[in-house]
């Protein structure tokens, strides 16, 4: 079932959401650019609005500091560049650059480093620099991508600890697949040649459980409408499959759900046609394909729509467009997914006295409500985002594995922290 949560005004066009508390969210609208919250129960406020006019706010990523990045930008005479930060409660502070010197960040992705990774470009000039930020946008260039490079989206950490991303070649007739490690060194994972159809539509490339990469194209296939693949890490690709119709095809994001299955979203045509948008599901071992929501009514959104998974197991979305005035909706689909357990991957350091701060880097840590090490309880713990839990040591604390616990589990480590 599907639940409307907002309608925006003629001011609106929400593109991106994230959950930086257990059901309180935070995202961006195009039209002013501006930042809004909502919770579950759909109470809704503007909490920031840029200043200048035909401001693009570019992604919202929450970071190990508590608060939320992202980046900002306007094409007017004073060529507005600058990365933003914005806490829980909605104080936002910005980080200017020089928009015709150095450009601004597009996007941005935390690392369990403690530092974010994003791309710089100046308008214009097509030589984007991968880069490596502190919390206050201090800018490190690791790597300038060639002009045989193309023209990369925003990246992803991979569970290797590289980055990976698509990357727009020949005036968008072809794409790739980029690997960029944390020092800057560059290689591709594949290349595509013209007729794989035009990339890249929002975050159409994300990492699966099973270690593969899986992307949507917006075009091509039998019937033109747009695919669902599969690629290895050492670059072995397979279509897993094919839409049937434009008028109900079109594949944007992809996102892997507490089921295993990826759940994504499709525009659909309208024009001229009697076309929808669509919440689906693809099994990856197998291709099998669901259609979970058919949007016909305008009044719930007409995607764009990017999706997330709450903490609640529920399906959390904006649409850009639709609504009662078109301009877009904020929404929330229960699709009986099970609540997302709770995943430490790493953690840093690997040893240390009593009172050491450890960084717990993994997946599904909001509202940790209890850190241990080898049954000693940490007194004094910090849920800096959905990907990481600082904890200090505690008192008595002996050498085994660390143990967090949500509300929708507890996940212990196989790897043991050692107390010096």
């Amino acid at each position: 079932t599907m639940k409307l949560l907002y309608t925006f005004s003629f001011d609106g066009s929400p593109t991106i959401l994230a959950e930086v508390s257990p059901g309180r969210f935070q995202g961006v609208l195009e039209t002013p650019g501006s930042i809004f919250s909502i919770d579950s129960t759909g109470n809704f406020k503007v909490v920031y609005t840029f200043s200048q006019p035909s401001t693009e706010v570019v992604g919202l990523t929450p970071a190990l500091n508590g608060q939320a990045y992202g980046g900002a930008a306007s094409l007017g005479s004073t060529s507005l560049a600058e990365l933003f930060s914005v806490t829980p409660n909605g104080q936002v502070t910005t980080y200017p650059y020089n928009g015709a010197t150095q450009g601004g960040p597009d996007g941005v992705v935390q690392a369990p480093d403690n530092h974010l990774y994003t791309f710089f470009g100046v308008t214009g000039n097509p030589v984007p620099a991968f880069a490596r930020l502190d919390y206050h946008g201090h800018p490190t260039t690791l790597y300038t991508f060639s002009p045989d490079q193309g023209l990369p989206e925003p990246p992803f950490l991979g569970k290797d600890g590289n980055f990976y991303g698509l990357s727009e070649l020949n005036n968008y007739a072809e794409f790739g697949i980029y690997r960029l490690t944390r020092g800057g060194s560059f290689s591709w994972v594949a290349k595509f040649p013209a007729g794989y159809a035009a990339c890249c539509y929002g975050n159409a490339l994300m990492q699966a459980s099973n270690g593969k990469l899986y992307g949507a194209l917006p075009g091509g296939g039998a019937a033109q409408a747009g695919s669902i693949y599969e690629v290895t890490l050492d670059g072995h690709y397979r279509t897993l499959y094919q839409f049937p119709q434009r008028i109900t095809g079109i594949p944007e994001t992809l996102l892997e759900a507490s089921d295993g299955w990826l759940y994504g979203t499709a525009e659909g045509m309208y024009t001229g046609y009697p076309g929808y948008s669509s919440i689906f599901r693809l099994d990856p071992s197998n291709g099998q394909f669901e259609t979970i929501f058919a949007i016909k009514n305008a009044s719930l959104g007409e995607c764009e729509c990017y999706i997330i998974q709450g903490t609640d197991g529920k399906l959390y979305g904006v649409a850009i467009f639709g609504g009662t005035y078109s301009g877009g909706t904020v929404f929330v689909l229960d699709a009986g997914l099970p609540k997302p357990s709770p995943h430490v991957a790493v953690f840093e350091p690997k040893a240390g006295p009593v009172g050491q701060k450890v960084l717990l880097w993994g997946r599904n840590l909001l509202g940790a409500t209890a850190v241990s090490f080898n049954g000693a309880a940490a007194a004094d713990f910090v849920v800096g985002s959905s990907q990481g839990v600082w904890a200090e040591v505690p008192g008595g604390a002996t050498s085994g594995p660390i143990t967090v616990t949500t509300p929708n589990g507890s996940f212990t480590t196989t790897q043991s922290f050692t107390v010096q």
